[in-house]
């Protein structure tokens, strides 16, 4: 065998996670190959340049941005990441101009939120006063450790008087988190759910720990100077500056195993290359059903596959490049200062209704946006006297959007001129979930998160008992996905940990 085509290990999946993955272990010393089966890495982390305008395509907000160990660890601010944090993070324009305002004080926040109801605004404080030591002696530090299993994290969790309501709010789901905070009025609660919402979280579910997360990391939410891509570049950068070799537009069609034991891969065109070690950022339906024959997965690993789900909400993405920009018509002027701008919703029942036609598949058109203009902040993403935005919507999967993303694009453009101006519109480009499924093959339906996030596909559970720890029980294989824990967006998690447990294996572990 020759040297040329043998590695310590093999990283399939060039985006975010198999980039940590692969950048981790090549700074540990151990040779490593990444493939991709496109022309660039990044994945999710994609900002394409048309004329001038850079669009964030996918991921857009940064949620743990300097949090992830990364940003230490391989010194990414060296390598050019530079994050932009907005002080107004999420404004709510209603229809008779009164606005809702949050920003990263939450006092600010709060005296938004007594416009509408003073006990609101103290609830609100309350919330946040308790969810801050969650968040940094529970949530974050979870985040980058291997998960327990369920009834051992809530015995670990009752150590804690902070542990202790960690665990009440884990069993409850995002409104009944807000009830039991004992938010009342009817567009706060719509504001306050919308933030887990339009990650396509389940309201209903009992998700509730995910609920301090999504509001709490929201509010301290980060453009990329320069577009999201710039992250992944940076990591790319490490990784090669470290000796470790990339392999693009060569897409893996098989892992090699040999009595239950992964010996490498074969690529598209025959060819094949050996290692000790192979991690999979793919989905669990790719990686144990595409890339290995029925009969090299073990019967309870193939049929923890089966029952895999994808999210049954996806996103339609509206790009423009505009000469001037966009001015909402709220009254207060800091709407039209805020890194995220949400519209079409005024009540709680309006977002449940509505989030219930999404599911039932019987909206006619968009209803509800969130609306970001990053060259607000970073005037690298336009040209002079130019902005970019992003509307994004939250649709159901359907393998016809093409078909109709023309039109739902001009109803989207109709729903922003309700509440607002939109100057000259001079580049345009829409993103259905399709083509989400066709660019980056990993999110099947457009599930941008590699899998729905349930009760059973959670924590230890995800993607399932067998390789929630990276491990899988084929020897020498591990997973370091989006599907695997914590999950996705760009947390920095799947591909961290995976490459710690794949270290370990290999005789060399990485820097914790």
């Amino acid at each position: 065998m020759s040297t040329d085509n043998k590695y310590d290990a093999i990283v399939i999946g060039a985006g975010p996670n198999g980039l940590l993955s692969a950048a981790y272990l090549a700074k540990a010393g151990h040779k490593v190959a990444l493939f991709e089966r496109r022309h660039e890495t990044g994945g999710g982390l994609n900002t394409d340049e048309y004329y001038g305008f850079r669009f964030n395509l996918h991921a857009i907000y940064h949620l743990m941005a300097e949090k992830m160990p990364a940003w230490k660890d391989l010194d990414l601010a060296s390598l050019g990441v530079r994050y932009i944090y907005p002080q107004v993070v999420a404004a709510f324009p209603f229809k008779d101009g009164s606005s809702l305002i949050f920003t990263r004080d939450p006092q600010e926040t709060a005296e938004s939120i007594a416009q509408f109801s003073k006990a609101d605004a103290a609830a609100y404080l309350h919330m946040w006063e308790e969810f801050q030591p969650m968040l940094d002696d529970y949530l974050i530090p979870m985040t980058y450790e291997l998960p327990k299993p369920a009834l051992d994290q809530l015995s670990e969790f009752g150590e804690t008087e902070v542990g202790a309501k960690l665990a009440e709010i884990s069993e409850m789901s995002c409104l009944e988190v807000i009830d039991h905070y004992g938010f009342q009025h009817p567009r706060v609660r719509m504001a306050l759910l919308s933030f887990p919402a339009i990650w396509g979280i389940h309201l209903a579910d009992p998700l509730g720990f995910l609920y301090p997360l999504y509001l709490c990391r929201m509010m301290d939410a980060a453009f990329v100077k320069g577009g999201s891509h710039r992250l992944s570049s940076a990591i790319y950068r490490s990784f090669v500056r470290s000796g470790g070799q990339v392999i693009d537009e060569n897409e893996v069609t098989k892992i090699l195993t040999e009595n239950n034991r992964v010996q490498g891969v074969q690529l598209q065109d025959g060819r094949k290359f050996f290692a000790d070690a192979v991690i999979s950022t793919l989905n669990p339906v790719q990686t144990f059903k595409h890339l290995l024959t029925k009969e090299e997965v073990p019967f309870a690993l193939s049929q923890c596959v089966d029952t895999w789900q994808w999210e049954e909400r996806s996103l339609f993405g509206l790009h423009l490049g505009i000469e001037g920009g966009v001015t909402y018509s709220a009254k207060n002027p800091r709407v039209s200062q805020a890194m995220t701008v949400f519209i079409g919703m005024e009540t709680e029942d309006d977002l449940l209704d509505h989030l219930d036609r999404v599911d039932s598949k019987s909206t006619k058109g968009p209803e509800w946006l969130h609306i970001a203009q990053p060259s607000l902040f970073d005037s690298t993403m336009a040209p002079p006297g130019h902005h970019t935005l992003r509307a994004e919507a939250v649709v159901a999967y359907d393998p016809d959007w093409r078909a109709r993303s023309k039109s739902f694009g001009d109803a989207c453009l109709d729903l922003i001129r309700e509440y607002g101006t939109v100057d000259n519109i001079v580049l345009r480009r829409e993103v259905s979930p399709v083509d989400i499924e066709q660019k980056l093959t990993t999110m099947t339906k457009g599930s941008y998160k590699h899998g729905a996030y349930s009760t059973l596909q959670l924590g230890y559970l995800r993607p399932n008992d067998l390789c929630s720890c990276s491990e899988t029980p084929i020897d020498g294989l591990f997973v370091g996905g989006a599907s695997m824990y914590p999950g996705g967006m760009i947390l920095g998690g799947s591909g961290y940990l995976a490459a710690q447990v794949a270290g370990e294996y290999l005789g060399e572990p990485v820097k914790k």
